[in-house]
């Protein structure tokens, strides 16, 4: 079994690439010299080969620039862009594009639903069908019931047109949020207001520049794979900080891919190579170590002479979803112990962190950070390092040393990942890690973010205008089901915009309650003050009956409780139409009643923004053109225009072509250096010569607050916030009551019982943790859930069916579910599920057994890979592979290793957002683990 642990810098230092000629042994002979192409990322043409420009346009922020190599009009194999270099996925792209799964032709559903039963039509037949069934549908139940999904395909300036063609149709049903990050968006929202979105965090690169880098739940080098961009920052980032003998230091569950892991020395001693934590020092005491990875305690200094990368990165392990607790405790200590806080920053840029600071009517009820931490306000626990260790499973000494580090560090990059937010906590434990760094005083500076993740920018050049949509309304992304099973119970409670405003209250629907009411409902245990009015009668006036998904695999492989997907989109009373629009025969497009074949941005011309803040822009000729009867969506979409009398208003005089070059002048327009659209098809590449410096996050505000005001209602960063008030008011009476407070606070996830693999929790759905209180010994952990710690006294065997934590992490063999059937690129990273020895004994467990891990949603079987690069009482695996499983038995088990087997479609309490990183499940032996092993011992 290869090991999973260092994937990137396994892939990724050493890569070679993974082109057109990966298992096809005619197609090795046709690529003959291919060979010589592994020491380098480009070459020289082979004989009787013409190169075009091209790119990878996935939902990456690496946006790889390639090269395709065209023997007589074919592809024979991809090389990088001269100019830059390239990633292992980008320079497969011909085994994806050759994939047995590729579409080749129209295809109409002639079997139930979901039992990829279809026949091959031609495009009439099908454009027809389209045609028909959506003016049908609109014609019977309004624009409002046609959806189009949340997909992640299209990156280009012309790559979603169904959402301009639906707007001059009459409109559609329309999404907010996205998969990956609505939680941390809508604590931004709240905490320095929506103008901060687009912007984001500082680039990677100004991490250079820290003395101390932090990271929650992060791996630059993983999930930033395109080597151009955030896995060579990353690279240089750790370069430039070890040399100024500064520290990063990475929190995570699982030693990912971005921390180096230093070599098992000759003698082969065994504790070599385990996790270093925080500092390299060995423990005094080992005692609170028990099922964790080798750890140890930190050093107060930082080291004057690093030398690897060992030494930099380091490795602080920590329970899944408890990363706020841990920010609570550094903030305790910065606060009581080593008063690091900026004060005068605290004073005059922000609200809340005193009880002076708050609004008047808010003062004097216990709601400020510091009665939070104090433990004078809302749970009465102070947030000592005592407190969090019981939760986090870090050692408390080791949260003091942190936070000594931190207290120092001048600067301090502090940066989180989507992991830590995409839970069921994750509005409040995004808004922690955000006011922890706020509350350094350090914002805006160089060197330093403002505890977002790093800036994904928006890109620069301009897509087609959707137009205006005359359908107002908008649900969550993550709840389409609801809206499919039951759309008109959906109304401004369950998330859904553009509804009629309420009669009363101020403009975001509440109104102010009485001094005496905000007392009352503090003492009675409450810590919002808010009375939301709604009207009540205001729901969706239909459930979805169509769905347009072009270039996604949500419907199913990508979404919460697959299972359910299944189900839902398996039953044609309820959805009546589903058009699928895909380069390849996805799980979700076994659902579908007409599934069309587009092409890749690769073999059309298109124009993207090559890097996530379009300091690049990369263009591909179209040169290799269509096969078979594979079509565009653009043109897909004139035709479907064409059939509707609405083709002037779509194309506006323009082909897609036309539309590309003229978005382009544009944008030249706006920037300077940018070449002429021709010269830019001759280069492939281009670089904007107005975009050098690194993006620090807030510094024009830092700089000039009155030139540059933030856009919260007070003006200020506000870690007391009124919306939060407003937001956890709305949700008294509901499982998701407390839930959200007016400051970030460390909230607990949902514990076992939502998953049906535990006892129930007092309020059913979240973990018990209200015995936690603060004696500096750490006594009592209150909680009956497992933890990464075991004390001494508990360190017996882990009851065999005890539950344990599960998520996924993005591996660098997929984009989502991307290459997920690509074996050149899979076989890399295997799909396994990833256990703690001690998890692994205490069940009989060991490295290439057969696993079954299940709970109330699902079940799914892989191999067992026993390592101690997980913590333990967790479980990890990759995400995005694509689940494999009978659909239509009465309890499938997938053989794929979907993760969102067992992931809830239950949307987190504020944001609405996907909360797939919270997910419980029981883990045993499959009793057929010996049949397995004696295949793959000797396969036929």
């Amino acid at each position: 079994m290869k090991t999973i642990t260092n994937i990137a810098d396994r892939l990724f230092r050493k890569v070679e690439p993974v082109d057109s000629a990966f298992g096809s042994e005619a197609a090795r002979a046709t690529a003959e010299g291919a060979a010589g192409e592994t020491s380098g990322q480009t070459c020289t043409a082979f004989p009787a080969e013409t190169r075009t420009p091209a790119f990878c346009a996935i939902d990456c922020p690496g946006r790889c620039p390639l090269e395709l190599h065209l023997r007589d009009g074919e592809l024979a194999r991809v090389s990088a862009n001269k100019a830059a270099p390239a990633c292992h996925r980008g320079l497969s792209m011909r085994a994806w594009a050759n994939s047995p799964d590729r579409l080749m032709w129209p295809l109409r559903r002639v079997g139930p639903r979901g039992s990829a039963q279809f026949e091959r039509v031609t495009w009439d037949e099908a454009l027809d069908e389209i045609s028909d069934q959506l003016a049908r549908i609109r014609r019977e139940h309004g624009n409002e019931s046609i959806y189009l999904a949340y997909t992640t395909g299209q990156s280009c300036t012309t790559a979603d047109p169904f959402e301009r063609l639906m707007n001059c149709f009459g409109g559609f049903l329309d999404h907010y949020n996205n998969y990956s990050n609505p939680q941390i968006n809508a604590m931004v929202r709240c905490m320095y207001g929506p103008g901060a979105l687009y912007l984001g965090g500082s680039e990677l690169d100004a991490a250079a520049d820290a003395r101390l880098v932090l990271v929650f739940g992060a791996s630059p080098a993983e999930t930033g794979t395109g080597r151009a961009t955030w896995h060579g920052v990353w690279n240089r980032v750790v370069e430039q900080v070890g040399e100024r003998g500064g520290r990063i230091v990475m929190v995570d569950p699982r030693r990912n891919g971005s921390i180096p892991k230093r070599k098992r020395p000759a003698s082969g001693d065994k504790n070599e190579g385990q996790a270093l934590a925080v500092c390299a020092a060995p423990p005094a005491d080992d005692s609170e170590r028990k099922g964790r990875p080798g750890a140890s305690a930190c050093s107060n200094t930082f080291p004057s002479n690093v030398a690897s990368d060992w030494q930099t990165v380091s490795w602080l392990p920590i329970n899944p979803g408890t990363d706020g607790a841990l920010a609570a405790a550094l903030l305790h200590e910065l606060a009581f112990t080593h008063n690091a806080l900026d004060w005068d920053f605290l004073h005059e840029c922000c609200i809340g962190f005193t009880d002076e600071m708050l609004p008047k009517r808010w003062r004097g009820l216990g709601l400020s950070v510091m009665d939070y931490l104090r433990g004078t306000g809302y749970d009465r626990v102070a947030k000592t390092p005592a407190w969090a260790a019981a939760i986090t499973g870090i050692p408390a000494n080791d949260i003091r040393e942190l936070a000594a580090q931190l207290a120092t560090a001048r600067p301090a990059f502090i940066m989180q990942g989507w992991g830590p937010q995409r839970r069921s906590n994750g509005e409040m434990t995004s808004g922690m890690i955000m006011m922890l760094a706020t509350t350094l005083g350090q914002v805006g500076l160089p060197g330093t973010n403002n505890g977002m993740n790093v800036a994904w920018g928006g890109g620069f050049l301009t897509r087609v205008s959707a137009g205006e949509n005359p359908v107002p309304f908008r649900i969550p992304a993550y709840r389409f089901f609801d809206a499919i099973e039951n759309g008109e119970a959906l109304g401004a409670r369950e998330g859904v915009r553009g509804l009629p405003e309420a009669s009363c209250g101020d403009a975001e629907g509440s109104s102010f309650a009485t001094e005496a009411e905000l007392k009352q409902a503090f003492h009675s245990g409450r810590a919002t003050d808010f009375v939301q009015h709604q009207d009540s009668a205001a729901h969706l006036p239909c459930s979805i009956k169509a769905i347009i998904c072009h270039g996604g695999n949500c419907l199913t492989n990508q979404h919460g409780d697959v299972n359910r997907a299944h189900r839902v989109l398996g039953d044609p009373t309820k959805c009546k139409f589903i058009l699928n629009v895909d380069v390849e025969f996805t799980d979700s497009a076994r659902y579908a009643d007409i599934v069309l074949p587009d092409l890749f941005r690769m073999e059309q011309e298109s124009a993207m923004d090559a890097d996530a803040w379009g300091r690049r822009i990369a263009v591909s000729t179209g040169e290799l053109g269509a096969r078979f009867e594979r079509r565009g969506a653009w043109e897909v979409c004139v035709e479907l225009a064409k059939r509707w009398g609405i083709a002037d208003a779509f194309t506006e005089g323009r082909t897609e072509g036309e539309w590309i070059r003229h978005l382009y002048e544009g944008d030249r327009e706006r920037s300077t250096g940018l070449p002429t659209f021709d010269r830019l098809l001759e280069e492939g590449l281009a670089w904007r010569t107005d975009r050098t410096e690194p993006f620090v996050a807030l510094a024009d505000w830092r700089s000039d607050p009155n030139a540059h005001p933030l856009d919260t209602p007070s003006g200020k960063i506000e870690l007391f916030s009124e919306r939060l008030a407003a937001a956890a008011e709305a949700l008294r009476g509901t499982p998701d009551e407390g839930a959200i407070t007016p400051i970030p606070t460390y909230v607990p996830e949902w514990g076992p019982a939502e998953f049906a693999v535990g006892k129930a929790a007092a309020d059913g759905a979240q973990e018990p943790d209200a015995g936690l209180r603060a004696d500096d010994q750490g006594s009592g952990s209150g909680a009956d859930f497992p933890t990464g710690r075991q004390d001494s006294e508990a360190s017996a065997e882990i009851a065999y069916d005890q539950p344990l934590r599960v998520f996924g992490f993005h591996s660098v063999a997929r984009i989502h579910s991307s290459w997920g059937n690509v074996a050149a690129v899979s076989r890399r990273v295997p799909q396994v599920i990833s256990i703690n020895p001690a998890d692994a004994d205490a069940r009989g467990i060991a490295t290439g057994d057969l696993v079954e891990a299940s709970n109330r949603f699902g079940t799914l079987r892989l191999p067992a890979h026993v390592t101690e690069d997980v913590i333990a009482g967790t479980i990890v695996m990759p995400q995005g592979a694509w689940w494999q499983a009978e659909s239509n038995v009465a309890e499938p088990i997938d053989v794929g290793g979907c993760i969102n087997t067992l992931t809830t479609s239950r949307p987190s309490p504020l944001a609405f957002g996907n909360p797939q990183h919270t997910c419980w499940c029981h883990l045993h032996r499959h009793m057929g683990t010996e049949a397995y092993l004696s295949e793959t011992a000797h396969p036929a």
